[in-house]
């Protein structure tokens, strides 16, 4: 069977990389004897898939608060509220203009 050779992104060796131990997510780390870098080949996204995120958005819209939407998304309350920050800045709130405020009888 032949070995897995990987490149350093640091100095493009590919000779000389050594296994060391794994990230908290479970991706393989590497190390370049050649220039002493410590490297993850192959990592894994922690991201949230989009479907997750307007799930969130959707629990917040219904007047769920940031901590429920955490505990029944089992993720942070940071998560919800942050997403409907950036939602908030992207969409900015239209003034119906077309009211002047006048009553018409």
């Amino acid at each position: 069977m032949k070995k897995e050779e990987n490149k350093c992104p640091k100095c493009g060796e590919e000779k000389g990389q050594q296994k060391k131990g794994f990230t908290g997510s479970g991706s393989q780390r590497m190390y370049c004897n050649a220039c002493k870098n410590k490297y993850t080949p192959n990592p894994k996204s922690r991201a949230y898939s989009d479907e997750t995120r307007k799930q969130a958005l959707r629990l917040l819209a219904l007047g769920n608060t940031g901590r429920g939407v955490g505990k029944a998304m089992n993720m942070s309350k940071s998560n919800a509220y942050r997403w409907a920050q950036e939602e908030a800045k992207k969409k900015p709130v239209s003034v119906d203009k077309s009211h002047d405020g006048t009553r018409s009888v």
